[in-house]
């Protein structure tokens, strides 16, 4: 009997430590994924680079102050930068999400340099932009391609 207990106790607390794998993106308000930048050629002085989300209601959104703005962390790979951000506490809209670089010290009301954006990664011409819509209920992160050359902005 207490063999049964012990194999009983043992398969619960066994249960209770295997939860179901979490989603990247909570359903709501989180965004997650990573910017992949395709090129070496890094610029640190005077700024540093960033994620932002844009207003996907407006004209000409990219030219525009973005909603939201975070740095990213470049992780070094052998030809290449791969950067994960997060974003938390996004509120109801629709957005566009690009990769960019902000001036330090910031400047008020600065509109970033565009490197890349979800949907159209490093094409100049592109017009197929994804819109996220948040809340976001999908659960899915975001992975696009982005320059890490100034000169090649997108804006």
């Amino acid at each position: 009997m207490k063999y049964i207990t012990a194999i009983f106790l043992l398969c619960l607390i066994y249960m209770i430590g295997c939860e179901a794998p979490q989603d990247l993106n909570r359903p709501g308000d989180r965004l997650t994924g990573e910017v992949w930048m395709i090129d070496t050629n890094i610029n640190l002085n005077g700024g540093y680079y960033t994620v932002s989300l844009f207003n996907a209601d407006s004209t000409n959104p990219f030219y525009r102050v973005p909603f939201r703005t975070d740095s990213l962390n470049l992780v070094h790979l052998t030809h290449s930068y791969d950067t994960p951000f997060l974003m938390e506490g996004i509120p109801t809209g629709r957005y566009y999400l690009a990769a960019t670089w902000t001036s330090y010290p910031r400047i008020p009301n600065e509109i970033p340099i565009v490197l890349g954006t979800y949907g159209c990664d490093t094409a100049r011409n592109c017009t197929d932009h994804k819109v996220i819509v948040f809340p976001n209920f999908d659960g899915n992160g975001r992975f696009f391609y982005s320059w890490t050359d100034l000169n090649k902005r997108l804006n």
